[in-house]
Order: C-alpha cells, then sequence, then structure tokens
C-alpha cells in the first residue's frame, strides 16, 4: 500500500513538474483542476509548497487518509478485492454404451488374441447385435439362453451391449477357460 502510494504520488510529480518546468508562470490543468482547499478533499504533496501543486485522493467512501501514519494497515483501501476463482470440477466423460465401445473395453480386457477369438465366435452367433434373438430363446451378443441371466450384470441388459459383453465374457470364461477354447469348441460343434 505504501508503495502505491509513492507510486502514485511519484506519476503526479512526473506528469505535473515537467509542464511547470517548461512555463513557471503556468500551471497545468491538472495542476489547476486539483488545487482546492483541504476541506474540499485535496491533500498537499510533500512538495506543495515548493511548487504549489496540490493532489487530490479520492477513496470509494470519501473518507480522508491520514498519510502521516506509518502502519499501511490503517489506510483505506482503494481498490476493491479481485475475488479468487474457484476451479470447477471437470466432469467425468461416459462412454456411450454402443457395441464399439464394448468391443473396445473386451479388448483391454483379454487382450488382442483372445479378443480375435471371442470377436468370430460372437460374430457367428449374434453379428455382434444386442437385439439378435433366435427361436430357442437365446438372445443378445453373447446369445444367452434365457437372456435374463444377462441381469446379473445389469438391469439394463436388454439393450446394453457392454452388458451383454461383460456377461458373455464371464461365461466365456467360466464355461471354456478362454476364448480361444470356446472358438475352438464352437468351430467342432457349430455352438457353444
Amino acid at each position: 500500500m505504501i508503495v502505491a502510494a509513492f507510486i502514485l504520488l511519484a506519476d503526479a510529480a512526473i506528469v505535473a513538474v515537467p509542464a511547470l518546468a517548461e512555463n513557471p508562470g503556468a500551471t497545468s490543468s491538472a495542476a489547476s483542476s486539483s488545487t482546492a482547499s483541504p476541506s474540499a478533499g485535496a491533500y498537499p504533496s510533500a512538495g506543495a509548497s515548493q511548487s504549489g501543486l496540490d493532489i487530490a485522493i479520492a477513496t470509494p467512501d470519501g473518507s480522508r487518509p491520514d498519510w502521516s501514519r506509518d502502519s499501511a494497515a490503517e489506510w483505506p483501501t482503494l481498490l476493491p478485492a479481485t475475488p479468487t476463482p474457484t476451479a470447477k470440477p471437470t466432469p467425468r466423460p461416459t462412454p456411450r454404451d454402443t457395441v464399439w465401445n464394448a468391443r473396445i473395453w473386451l479388448k483391454a480386457q483379454v487382450g488382442a488374441r483372445q479378443y480375435s477369438c471371442i470377436y468370430q465366435l460372437w460374430y457367428k452367433e449374434s453379428k455382434w447385435n444386442p437385439f439378435a434373438s433366435n427361436r430357442s430363446g437365446a438372445y443378445g451378443i453373447p446369445q444367452a439362453y434365457p437372456g435374463s441371466k444377462m441381469a446379473a450384470f445389469g438391469s439394463n441388459w436388454r439393450y446394453s451391449p457392454l452388458t451383454q459383453v461383460k456377461w458373455g465374457l464371464s461365461y466365456v470364461n467360466s464355461r471354456y477357460g478362454s476364448g480361444c477354447d470356446a472358438w475352438a469348441f464352437w468351430q467342432s460343434h457349430g455352438w457353444y
């Protein structure tokens, strides 16, 4: 705060003094407009008695600051405090429940080799159609029989490719041990 007041006074002196030095008999418009009695809110600068220059200090509440005090904590605040912006939390993206995203999830879970086997298996069963059904009542991408078994992985099993793929992976691993073993069984039997 002390530094700000000093800079303010120095800036006023830099503007007013060169104008007075060029024409000693004249006063600048800034100097003449700010020359007023102390009761009107103008306060003389440190060099006012030598140059006849007064500087007006305007405070937001109209009070008269006492520049003779050394404690900057008692000086009025000339600028309003700027509030610190709070960071907004970044929303976590949720993957759309699509066949493509279900395939990406599956590949991340089992690796490229097992994914290739499971991809071929389910392509033969349902062509990766989450609404595929057959006469026996098998349903979905992995052709669960009955389709309601997939409800153990989500209530949206009727239309969610991701829920169906999660159930299908669990079934393949528990019954055959791996996707490639399930694919080998399908190739020799035509079902799994």
